[in-house]
């Protein structure tokens, strides 16, 4: 075996090339010498201070996340900050990181593709497809498999997706549901092109008052089912990809993860 930090990159590039990122984000290896070898790896949806110390407790080398652990600019790394801590802990712990973030929703198998999988969506296609890459893109648009009522859909979705809660926004809960578009994490910037292509519901996660005021009067509902949630199978999707590679890799998926908000 004996893979370097390097060549454990290129397998996630391979999957969901940095190249059809959004100009805003930060994908690729981000912390870490890139010839150290690497025997063990955890994946996980973001890089919190539970992944770090989980992945020096099972002796593992990187983690790869889909949320990128350095996004913003930082204008100091002390330990006083949250922020400046974990990454100290990551650096001092000789921890190798790297992200597939909008790399990894535009990408075949991707969060979007897990999530029309989750709804048993046919027909899938890119909601917006990168040109010259068949299959690829940000979103996802497809049919479902029986038509159904908004109000029976959000219920649809909160099985598919494990959670208790989503927020509906629509004309009618009675409104028929055939054609659905998704974009996980916080997708409203996509909500337009699903109107345009004739979605009768869009299911993303993040939605704001005003975003949900300006839909509501429109035919295209929304489902709210939270961006963690939307986004979680990534982590047991990557660990599933990278062994393939070799199923002598250590690879574990960080699923003790929680969602941040608690619903009261």
């Amino acid at each position: 075996m004996g893979y370097t930090v390097r060549e454990i990159a290129d397998w996630i590039e391979e999957w969901a090339d940095p190249s059809w990122a959004e100009s805003y984000d930060n994908c690729g290896l981000l912390i870490g010498h890139e010839d150290q070898e690497v025997d063990t790896v955890v994946t996980a949806l973001d890089v919190t201070e539970g992944v770090v110390d989980y992945a020096l407790s099972v002796g593992a080398q990187m983690i790869i996340s889909h949320h990128p652990v350095i996004f913003h600019p930082f204008k100091r790394i002390v330990d006083a900050d949250r922020d400046g801590a974990r990454l100290l802990k990551i650096i001092e712990g000789n921890l190798a990181v790297c992200a597939a973030h909008t790399s990894m929703d535009a990408a075949m198998g991707g969060t979007n593709d897990i999530a029309a999988e989750r709804l048993g969506l046919l027909a899938v296609r890119p909601l917006r497809p990168i040109q010259e890459e068949e299959g690829v893109g940000m979103g996802r648009i497809g049919m479902l498999p029986t038509i159904m009522t908004m109000q029976e859909f959000a219920e649809y979705v909160k099985q598919a997706f494990e959670v208790e809660h989503v927020r509906l926004v629509c004309q009618d809960p009675s409104d028929l549901v055939h054609q659905v578009a998704l974009c996980t994490g916080r997708g409203m910037s996509f909500f337009e092109e699903a109107v345009k292509q004739g979605a009768d519901v869009y299911l993303t996660g993040d939605v704001t008052y005003h975003e949900a005021e300006a839909a509501v009067s429109g035919r295209t509902g929304i489902v709210d089912a939270g961006h963690f949630a939307t986004e979680l199978p990534i982590a047991e999707a990557m660990a599933g990809y990278l062994q393939q590679q070799d199923e002598e890799l250590k690879v574990y998926a960080y699923t003790e993860a929680e969602d941040p908000f608690r619903t009261i």
